[in-house]
């Protein structure tokens, strides 16, 4: 049996993934940025956690093989299958106030308020929503310590594949920052989940 949700360019969707579940995140058209969340579907004060996933695995960078954890570093999601290789664990979400600082855009569409969107019946306080693994965003952090916005380096179809080491309720955002680093515009994402 699988499940999946299209999510639209610049939009968030979720899913639920039970324990032993395998989630595809694909990308459609390739070169799109997931801003990629995930919460413990029974207390959603357990999440994933980038941070601890950096000190739990000394990377910077996911890869096949690798647990994701929660804020209470227990595994949540393992790296099955990696078609890319190259995903963020540094970046936060992009909000409203980046796209006024750095464009002076008002009212864009951005990540944190797509997770806030995607997860609205939960009313979860805004300012304490958890940041993102950020898959197939190229972000390496060069040797001076700075960090370099690149492409993303994705291809139509590529995915990353993870096993539920709990269940989980899955959030994506099809990141909506047009120019350069996710694609000339936003593209969708599609969420698979199968047993098998």
């Amino acid at each position: 049996m699988t499940t999946e949700v299209v999510i639209k360019g610049a939009h968030g969707g979720r899913i639920d993934v039970k324990e032993g579940q395998y989630l595809d995140v694909i990308n459609v058209e390739g070169q799109q940025i997931c801003d990629f969340f995930a919460f413990k579907a029974s207390d959603l004060a357990e999440r994933l956690s980038p941070a601890h996933c950096r000190t739990m695995l000394q990377s910077i960078v996911p890869k096949v093989g690798d647990k994701l954890v929660t804020n209470l570093r227990r595994p949540m999601l393992e790296i099955v299958e990696d078609t890319v290789g190259t995903h963020d664990m540094v970046i936060p979400p992009c909000d409203p106030n980046v796209y006024v600082i750095r464009f002076g855009l008002q009212d864009h569409r951005s990540c944190r308020t797509n997770m806030a969107e995607a997860m609205a019946d939960y009313d979860l306080a805004y300012e304490c929503l958890p940041d993102p693994v950020n898959f197939f965003q190229n972000t390496p952090v060069l040797p001076d310590g700075s960090i370099e916005f690149r492409g993303s380096l994705a291809k139509p179809g590529d995915r990353v594949v993870l096993r539920a080491l709990m269940d989980v309720i899955a959030v994506g955002s099809a990141c909506p920052m047009p120019g350069g680093v996710s694609g000339e515009k936003p593209t969708d994402i599609k969420f698979v989940v199968r047993d098998r």
